[in-house]
């Protein structure tokens, strides 16, 4: 119970502190080294209807798991070579996984036929009936089927644009 006094006490020592961002809007809560936890930054924790001491045991578990993880971010910073710590390739990469991954997931909302009817799902059971499927499933297969097909017909006509209209040179 000490425990949780000292920690409520802190927490509304932090959330009432009276640093700002540089646009003075914002409530500094936390800082470490030179990283900053605004109070905008604790709105994902909180959500209407919770209690007020709720609120408090999730803002201080929040903050606490905060200012572990900038410690050992800092630390690992400071212990890993220089050399090792440049992620820009792999941060594109990941960025640019994530952009084709949100548009393929858009195209397939936007064109995907879900109705498959019962022809197609006794057809599909026949062509492989060394393996015992159920209809739910064989529907499950054909929409995968389906996205596939749509996907590599998204790629295959941008890649059929790009070279018509010269936009890559191969080297």
């Amino acid at each position: 119970m000490k425990r949780f006094a000292i920690g409520l006490i802190l927490v509304l020592t932090l959330v009432s502190c009276q640093n700002f961002k540089n646009d003075g809007s914002d409530k500094v809560v936390a800082t470490i080294y030179d990283k900053v936890l605004y109070q905008s930054d604790l709105q994902s924790v909180l959500y209407e209807g919770i209690s007020v001491n709720d609120s408090l045991v999730r803002t201080k578990a929040f903050i606490d798991s905060w200012i572990r993880r900038q410690l050992l971010i800092h630390q690992a910073e400071n212990n890993i070579d220089k050399s090792e710590l440049d992620f820009s390739r792999q941060i594109e990469d990941y960025r640019n996984s994530l952009i084709i991954y949100k548009y393929e997931s858009m195209l397939i909302e936007q064109n995907l036929d879900t109705v498959v009817s019962e022809n197609e799902i006794t057809k599909y059971i026949e062509d492989n009936s060394a393996i015992e499927l159920d209809s739910l499933v064989v529907k499950d297969i054909i929409l995968n089927m389906r996205k596939k097909e749509l996907i590599e017909k998204m790629n295959n006509s941008l890649y059929n644009k790009a070279v018509k209209e010269r936009v890559f040179e191969i080297y």
